[in-house]
């Protein structure tokens, strides 16, 4: 059964990492910046509808992608040739692999009294374990508009969890999950399955006190 969990992580990292991200902003262009943060340079103003190549890396708020003509077999030899990579705002950004459609973003310092182990995404963080200190066993929380849900963990190899609830189902494929590693060393893609609708994001483990 892990070899499938392994394949299937394979199967969406290799399928979604090149798949495209359209700048889709309410002004005429989003600045590629140098790093994910506004204050750092930017490097090129992209016009509002480019279509860009996800660069395998994002940070709260911020997706990596690389902005490229270099291999469009349709480019003439007139076309001035551009490859870019760099940081873009997530919020301006359209896809459907960073945020949750059915998780709500949580608040750590609301949940917990000072350590916690969570679950992130772009938008932040989308579920915690608050429990582990108070039980034997391992449980997690997520919230779903609004709603608190309490998952029991069913299986962890150290690069695989699954946490189940009777209508819900989370499930982590790649990254070490060691309490306490920081978030961004610990990336891989989240399974949420929820009253029969099935999502993936990219997500990363972390935590801390």
């Amino acid at each position: 059964m892990k070899i499938l969990f392994t394949l299937a992580l394979v199967y969406f990292t290799s399928v979604f990492s090149i798949a495209q991200i359209k700048v889709k902003t309410s002004n005429s262009s989003l600045n590629l910046r140098s790093e994910p943060t506004t204050s750092s340079n930017a490097l090129y103003s992209l016009p509002n509808e480019t279509e860009l190549l996800y660069a395998n890396d994002w940070s709260e708020g911020w997706i990596k992608v690389r902005h490229s003509n270099s291999y469009n077999m349709d480019r003439s030899d007139n076309d001035e040739v551009y490859d870019y990579s760099g940081w873009v705002n997530a919020a301006f950004v359209e896809t459907k692999m960073f945020k949750s459609t059915i998780l709500d973003p949580m608040s750590w310092q609301d949940e917990t009294d000072g350590c916690f182990y969570g679950i992130y995404g772009v938008d932040g963080l989308l579920g915690i374990d608050s429990y582990a200190e108070q039980t034997t066993e391992s449980k997690f929380k997520v919230k779903i508009k609004g709603v608190s849900y309490i998952l029991t963990m069913s299986e962890d190899d150290g690069k695989y969890f699954r946490f189940e609830h009777p209508q819900l189902k989370i499930e982590f494929f790649g990254a070490e999950t060691d309490r306490g590693i920081e978030s961004g060393e610990s990336k891989g893609v989240l399974r949420i399955e929820f009253n029969g609708k099935v999502e993936y994001i990219y997500a990363a483990l972390g935590g801390g006190c």
